[in-house]
C-alpha cells in the first residue's frame, strides 16, 4: 500500500478509524500508506495495560503526554513520566500499566501500521465479554494479528502495593 490520504485535523475526541476501539486511532494505514499508525490512549488511574505481549512484525513506541506510566520492556520495567519516550523494537516482550492515582496519556506508534485492526477485533471481544477476559482468547486474538502472548499483565494491585512508602 503507498497511497495516502488526504490532509485532515482530528479534535481531541475524535478518532480516524475503527470508532470505539481503544486505544483511539488518530492515524491508520488508510491515511499513511501501511507506514504507520498513530493512537492516543488514555488509562484511568490503577488501571492495567495488555498481557506481556510481542509484535512479531512491527515496533512500536511510546510517549507519554500526561501522568506516569509504568513499562515493561523485557525483565526491566521504568516509570515514564511525561515527555518520556520509550522505544519497543518488534519481538521484544513489553507490557505497561498505570499504577499510580491519576490519568495517564500517551501517544503510541506502531510501524509499520495496521495495529488498529487487532484493536477492533479485541473491542469487539470485550464488548461482549462476561467477566474477566479469558487470556486463551486474546492470545488467539493477537496470533491473527502477528503478535504472541507471553504472560499476564502487570499487577497494578502488588505494585502499588509495593511502592507505597
Amino acid at each position: 500500500m503507498n497511497q495516502r490520504a488526504a490532509p485532515y485535523v482530528l479534535t481531541p475526541d475524535q478518532a480516524r478509524s475503527h470508532p470505539g476501539t481503544f486505544p483511539p486511532v488518530k492515524a491508520g494505514v488508510a491515511d499513511t500508506g501501511g507506514l504507520l499508525t498513530v493512537s492516543e490512549g488514555v488509562l484511568g488511574p490503577r488501571t492495567p495495560g495488555p498481557p506481556l505481549h510481542l509484535h512479531e512484525d512491527s515496533d512500536e513506541c511510546f510517549y507519554v503526554v500526561e501522568g506516569r506510566l509504568l513499562l515493561q520492556v523485557g525483565e526491566d520495567r521504568h516509570e515514564l513520566g511525561p515527555g518520556c519516550f520509550a522505544w519497543v523494537p518488534r519481538q521484544v516482550p513489553h507490557t505497561f500499566a498505570n499504577v499510580s492515582a491519576g490519568p495517564v496519556r500517551l501517544l503510541g506508534i506502531a510501524v509499520p501500521g495496521g495495529i488498529e485492526e487487532m484493536f477492533a477485533e479485541q473491542a469487539a471481544y470485550f464488548a461482549r465479554l462476561q467477566g474477566p477476559p479469558d487470556l486463551a482468547e486474546l492470545a488467539a486474538i493477537g496470533a491473527r494479528h502477528g503478535g504472541r502472548l507471553l504472560g499476564p499483565p502487570i499487577s497494578v494491585d502488588a505494585e502499588a502495593a509495593a511502592n507505597r512508602p
